[in-house]
């Protein structure tokens, strides 16, 4: 399983977005202090959660040709994953990775 660092949010953020967000997305600017605050899972627990369906894992790259470059086992695209929101669970856990 490749070494990654995830972070768990539940709220949509572009941390790592090479374009300005689609309308109705707000591009979200986190400082230093702020991401060292958002809780990270360690890559074998989101293995797990991604394996057992308690978590949706998204590459945050909006370029689906760098994503493919950085695509781990069961995530899904930025663009997948917008189509999906309006379906999900606002108790849905997620995990955005970049690399």
């Amino acid at each position: 399983m490749p070494v990654f660092c995830a972070l768990v949010i539940s709220i949509f953020a572009f941390g790592c977005a090479t374009k300005a967000p689609e309308p109705g997305w707000e591009q979200v600017t986190l400082l230093p202090e702020e991401i060292s605050a958002v809780p990270r899972v360690p890559p074998e627990e989101a293995y797990q959660k991604v394996k057992s369906g308690k978590a949706i894992l998204v590459c945050a790259y909006t370029d689906e040709d760098r994503c493919s470059t950085m695509h781990l086992g069961g995530a899904i695209f930025l663009k997948e994953f917008e189509s999906k929101l309006p379906s999900l669970s606002k108790n849905q856990e997620i995990i955005f990775y970049c690399a």
